[in-house]
């Protein structure tokens, strides 16, 4: 089954199993450095699926594509039961839905893309600017130098991995230790807030 310690999905559904994998390698199938970036940022949207506007759209479908280039198997007729996938119908492209509820494809996708860009996030001092880029290369490189991993085994590294071996490799000092901040009380709550309003939402959504 899946390692969740390693940023792996797993879905069984009857007597499949399906594992999905985020690895650098997985993560470079999608795009450019600069794309990845904007498929990290969209895949994340929030919306409504009633009326699917076209965000919705782009999040869902990046979703899919995130959900086959980690998929750990060869049984793509088999994925295509579980999540769907485009087929042309009277000569049109039309997509055709699998067993997997359409909410749960999207955040599963968003989930494996921020565990195969963002990795286990830490909470540091603001004042740092966010990437508009993100290389796979860059960290298999890495990985290679700092790791003495092969170029086969660097590329299937998750980034979750990929932070727990240098940090176990290069732990941080205690000066750097101090610099990571703990939550304030009002963004605990906020964030338990979001997580009490998701549930609602997907409770409402799976009683329709």
């Amino acid at each position: 089954m899946a390692n969740v310690y390693a940023g792996e999905l797993g879905i069984t559904t009857g007597d499949r199993d399906y594992v999905f994998r985020p690895s650098l390698l997985a993560m470079s199938k999608l795009g450019t450095p600069e794309e990845l970036i904007g498929i990290l940022r969209d895949v994340q949207f929030e919306g409504s699926y009633a009326t699917f506007p076209y965000s919705a759209h782009r999040a869902y479908d990046l979703a899919l594509s995130l959900l086959h280039v980690c998929h750990v198997g060869e049984d793509d007729r088999g994925l295509d039961r579980l999540i769907g996938c485009y087929r042309e119908v009277k000569g049109r492209l039309r997509y055709v839905a699998g067993s997997l509820p359409f909410r749960d494809i999207h955040v599963l996708g968003a989930r494996l893309a921020v565990n195969g860009m963002v990795g286990a996030p830490r909470k540091t001092k603001s004042g740092g600017k966010p990437s508009n880029r993100f290389d796979p290369a860059e960290f298999v490189a890495a990985a290679q130098a700092h790791l003495g991993l092969s170029t086969a085994d660097a590329w299937q590294m998750t980034m979750i991995e990929f932070q727990r071996a240098i940090e176990a490799k290069y732990p941080p000092s205690e000066a750097e230790k101090k610099e990571v901040e703990a939550p304030t009380r009002e963004e605990a709550e906020a964030t338990v807030a979001y997580i009490e309003q998701f549930r609602k939402r997907k409770l409402a959504t799976d009683k329709k």
